[in-house]
């Protein structure tokens, strides 16, 4: 039988790239969505609307998955909504909209996934990004939704591997998708305060439009499925963004802080 996989966040983006990539592979993929519209893609994987933030729908997901297929291989959390915004100038409203999808999101689907995954023994791999390693000026709502997951999976790793589960995190760096568009914005941001914010979002825009097929986090996934013992981390990134970790392990706090800040020009 076809190993069985859920994608969250699967009808865009990296989500859509990684369950069309599989669904290609012959897995049978499961891609979620908020308001999904159709059942099948044209790329070949059904999707299940489901939302990661409201637990009866997750419940009602994996009883779906169960009764159709006895069983889950792969859970895949990439489900995340992206913010801009000085923390000043953040509400906690807003602040809770990017937790409750990013970060109690995955753990709704890890909770109610678990049974299943111990089943078939599977793989769970959580999507963070280059910005759950390290903080990004006017970032700091996603960055620390990020660096949650990573700890979460951390210990998620320790507790499931005697239950012959298998959990790996993937942290890629910027990707041509539709997360411009997407992106939330604080709604009181203070220009006198922060007169560079505006600079800031352009570039980081710039550098979304301009950043490389989400097809090599898809390949990633791949890479971690066909491995028998696959790693903790995988990093699905530019060469310059893979520098700027080794740089943020290797130099002072401070001086990794101006590089970054003078990167955005927010010296």
């Amino acid at each position: 039988m076809a190993k069985v996989v859920l994608v969250t966040g699967g009808s865009a983006g990296i989500g859509r790239a990684v369950a069309a990539h599989l669904a290609n592979l012959g897995y049978t993929v499961y891609g979620t969505s908020r308001t999904a519209d159709v059942e099948m893609t044209d790329d070949g994987f059904r999707i299940l609307r489901m939302d990661v933030t409201d637990e009866a729908m997750v419940k009602s997901g994996m009883a779906f998955i169960a009764e159709k297929h006895g069983k889950l291989d792969v859970l895949i959390n990439n489900a995340g909504l992206g913010m801009t915004g000085p923390l000043e100038n953040t509400s906690d409203a807003e602040a809770k909209m990017i937790y409750d999808t990013n970060v109690f999101g995955v753990l709704n689907t890890c909770r109610h996934a678990a049974p299943l995954l111990r089943k078939s023994q599977g793989n769970v791999i959580n999507i963070t990004s280059i910005g759950g390693i390290f903080g990004l000026p006017y970032r700091g709502i996603y960055c620390s939704s990020k660096f949650a997951v990573e700890g979460i999976s951390e210990v998620l790793s320790m507790e499931m591997a005697p239950q012959g589960i298998k959990v790996s995190i993937i942290e890629p760096g910027d990707f041509k998708t539709s997360i411009n568009e997407n992106r939330l914005t604080s709604e009181n941001v203070n220009d006198d305060v922060y007169p560079k914010f505006s600079k800031v979002v352009n570039q980081i825009n710039r550098e979304v439009s301009s950043a490389q097929d989400p097809i090599i986090v898809a390949r990633t996934v791949e890479r971690i499925l066909r491995s028998s013992r696959p790693k903790l981390r995988y990093r699905a990134a530019t060469p310059m963004h893979r520098l700027s970790v080794g740089l943020y392990k290797l130099l002072p706090g401070r001086l990794f802080e101006r590089i970054i800040a003078g990167h955005y020009g927010v010296k």
